[in-house]
């Protein structure tokens, strides 16, 4: 009996760990991810220079806690590299995009694309840097974790650009193990708020104690956002759920207009069901390839992976910028998908100088956003 009991903590206590994975744990970030066992650590003693400057414009820290991932490429003699550090930074995301910009001019990289991946409800600021060194061509994918933290943590996986892709899946799906040892969620970063300055001792985040007699928590209730609209899907009434602060218009059948005062122009929403409709994938991907038409030319697209968010509702979208018709063209499309029903979320946008920011609004309503039978 207290064999299989001991048995029974073990493997509470090993959580999302397989055979086939190791856990790292960066102690005073309290983060931990799960990585391959294909991968080997060493753990560096020459000083990093992180390059974010705090509002003070004081010169970067120098932090001596970085770890150094070597991860093997299948069916090739070269290895790729991850860091992980810790790094002090609390101010913009323009300004850190900016920073990365001014670092890659100075060391004569290019940066070829800067985008946001939502990472716990938090953003990851990632940018992929283009070099050569010694004739080979490599790619540094950087990714700061914009956590609400005087200490951030930051990501910098090396590659030859040859082989880029498949250890970036292995990068992704290492991110997708990201969590806090205590159990918490991570806030999104606020320059307006005034942080704890970085103690010159660092205190290791303590991991929450796990009691093996507690009995079963069942499993998580979905929150439903407080906003309900009726829709009518194939001759059926269903409910669509969004967070306050959004409302509708022009509602017609499947189809309705969302609107918020943090977004300019309305967004456009369509309800479907699989059971007399594309699924939902497919059918995010016409809605994409149409409004790619009207591009002249496009200068960036990001496609963010499919998530359940707090609705129980699994969310994806695609985003892009670029120029049309000699102007500014911004558009994203997004489905969220429960069941048998699903919708289209199409945005479109000509001023793009608040596309961040309606961007960001949109997003934290995909967040919340849900569908369902009506009762």
């Amino acid at each position: 009996m207290k064999l299989a009991l001991l048995a029974t903590a073990v493997a509470l206590m090993i959580g999302q760990q397989d055979s086939t994975t190791k856990t790292f744990t960066e102690q005073y970030l309290g983060i931990q991810f799960n990585y391959p066992k294909t991968w080997t650590i060493e753990k560096t003693t020459k000083p990093t220079l992180t390059t974010a400057p705090s509002k003070s414009k004081r010169k970067p820290r120098i932090d001596k806690s970085t770890t150094l991932f070597s991860i093997p490429i299948a069916n090739s003699m070269q290895k790729a590299e991850l860091e992980v550090v810790r790094t002090e930074y609390h101010a913009s995301i323009d300004l850190w995009q900016t920073i990365q910009l001014r670092e890659s001019e100075l060391n004569r990289t290019q940066v070829v694309r800067q985008w946001e991946q939502d990472i716990l409800g938090v953003p990851m600021l990632f940018c992929r840097i283009d070099s050569t060194t010694r004739g080979t061509q490599l790619t540094s994918i950087v990714g700061l974790f914009y956590t609400r933290t005087s200490l951030k943590l930051l990501l910098r996986m090396t590659a030859p650009s040859s082989q880029i892709d498949s250890v970036q899946y292995e990068f992704n799906k290492m991110l997708e193990t990201l969590r806090y040892v205590d159990g918490t969620l991570p806030q999104e970063d606020d320059p307006s708020i005034n942080l704890e300055p970085v103690a010159k001792k660092l205190q290791p985040v303590m991991a929450t104690p796990k009691v093996i007699d507690a009995p079963p928590t069942g499993p998580k209730v979905p929150i439903k956002a407080p906003v309900a609209t009726d829709l009518v899907v194939s001759t059926h009434k269903v409910v669509l759920r969004l967070p306050e602060g959004w409302s509708v218009a022009n509602a017609n059948g499947n189809t309705i207009e969302l609107h918020s005062a943090d977004v300019g122009s309305p967004v456009r929403l369509q309800a479907f069901s699989t059971l007399d409709s594309d699924p939902a994938g497919a059918a995010l991907e016409k809605l994409a390839a149409k409004d790619l038409v009207d591009f002249g030319k496009v200068t960036s697209r990001e496609d963010t992976a499919s998530k359940v968010n707090a609705a129980g509702c699994s969310v994806a979208a695609v985003w892009r910028t670029g120029q049309a018709n000699g102007g500014d063209l911004v558009t994203g499309e997004a489905y969220g998908s429960m069941g048998d029903l699903y919708f289209l979320i199409h945005y479109r946008q000509t001023d793009v100088s608040n596309y961040k920011a309606e961007r960001k609004a949109i997003e934290q309503m995909l967040r919340q956003v849900s569908i369902e039978m009506a009762p």
